[in-house]
């Protein structure tokens, strides 16, 4: 089922074909900026990088929530429409190096930018994506974004460096804290300057952008502890990705770290053993860890941790004004709080 598909079933107070309307303005406007670089600038290598932004899509999350901060605190998004497209071009970047350390082949049901071009390139091509990303961010104007965007850009890649590490450390280092710290800078950093530079640019107060930071904060690890749900019993024709990547790779991930602490003995040295990559890892061994992980009630315990974070972000946005947009900021919240029952497996999840 597509994303579109995914809001149309589950729309809530605000009407789906509004925020309908937001994804299909975003793409347009995306795709203004990408003909207008290839019209200036035709190579290959280029034409590889923003065709396949465009054409496998996406959900457009991380800069609607920058248009919608600028709109929520009265402000206009044609001014934030830049910086949101850096944004959505910085996300794109990270997903193309994530891949390459993943090894993965497979991305919103396509093949991955190392699949289709190869480990090489495909570096070369998130270097160009974020290159193009700095280019529009430039064209806010307001060194303050620039700051705090780039800022995000460092983060996203010491989150990334320090998961990559924790594989490599002893498993009893890993915490839940440290998960949460990882989370934070991998991945919720982008949602927190997503929502922050957009409440900047729409002149909001200090208050509302600490308030529409913290709304990408809570959302943002929400999300990543949904991907580490969805990896184990995710359906790979709604997910568009591999099962058990994050197994197979070694991955330190919430469930990982709450089964170890709630399993029974042999249950937690199979688990071990997994992470120290002692064993073949196949789909007879990604069925193990699943049923592990059910036992435990570990998934349980990430569902309930990233439904109290969606929560906290919708909180966290309460006191702005009420208006449309930040009615469809409330709208995404609740949509990430369905994002599992639509792409999960729900003989797994009703455990």
């Amino acid at each position: 089922m597509s994303f579109y598909n995914w809001i149309y079933n589950y729309g809530m107070e605000m009407n789906e074909e509004q925020f309908l309307e937001e994804v299909q303005y975003f793409n347009t406007r995306l795709s203004e900026v990408i003909e207008q670089k290839m019209r200036c600038e035709s190579n290959k290598i280029l034409a590889d990088a923003l065709n396949y932004i465009r054409d496998t899509g996406g959900k457009r999350l991380r800069p609607i929530i920058c248009l919608l901060s600028a709109e929520a605190v009265g402000g206009s998004r044609d001014k934030a429409l830049s910086t949101a497209i850096a944004l959505e071009l910085l996300h794109n970047a990270t997903l193309v190096h994530d891949d390459v350390i993943d090894e993965n082949y497979v991305r919103r049901k396509n093949p991955s930018n190392p699949a289709r071009y190869g480990e090489k390139q495909a570096i070369v091509i998130g270097d160009l994506l974020l290159g193009l990303s700095c280019e529009m961010l430039g064209r806010c104007g307001d060194p303050e974004i620039m700051r705090l965007v780039t800022r995000a850009i460092s983060d996203i890649a010491m989150g990334q460096y320090l998961e990559f590490t924790l594989r490599l450390r002893d498993l009893q280092e890993a915490t839940e804290q440290l998960y949460m710290e990882v989370a934070e800078l991998k991945t919720a950093s982008a949602f927190m300057a997503s929502a922050e530079a957009g409440a900047m640019l729409g002149c909001g107060s200090e208050i509302e952008c600490g308030n529409l930071r913290n709304y990408g904060k809570n959302l943002g690890m929400a999300f990543q502890i949904q991907d580490d749900v969805l990896d184990i019993c995710g359906d790979p024709a709604k997910t568009g990705k591999s099962v058990g990547l994050d197994i197979k790779n070694g991955e330190r991930t919430i469930l990982v770290l709450h089964a170890l602490n709630h399993s029974n003995p042999s249950e937690k040295k199979y688990i071990e053993e997994i992470m120290a990559k002692k064993m073949e890892v196949g789909s007879s061994e990604i069925d193990r860890v699943r049923e592990i992980f059910i036992n435990s009630r570990s998934i349980s315990y990430a569902m309930t941790l990233s439904n109290g974070l969606v929560r906290n972000a919708k909180n966290s946005i309460e006191g702005l004004e009420d208006s449309e947009a930040k009615s469809k900021l409330q709208h995404i919240a609740d949509l990430a709080a369905k994002r599992i029952e639509e792409q999960a497996l729900a003989s797994f999840i009703q455990h």
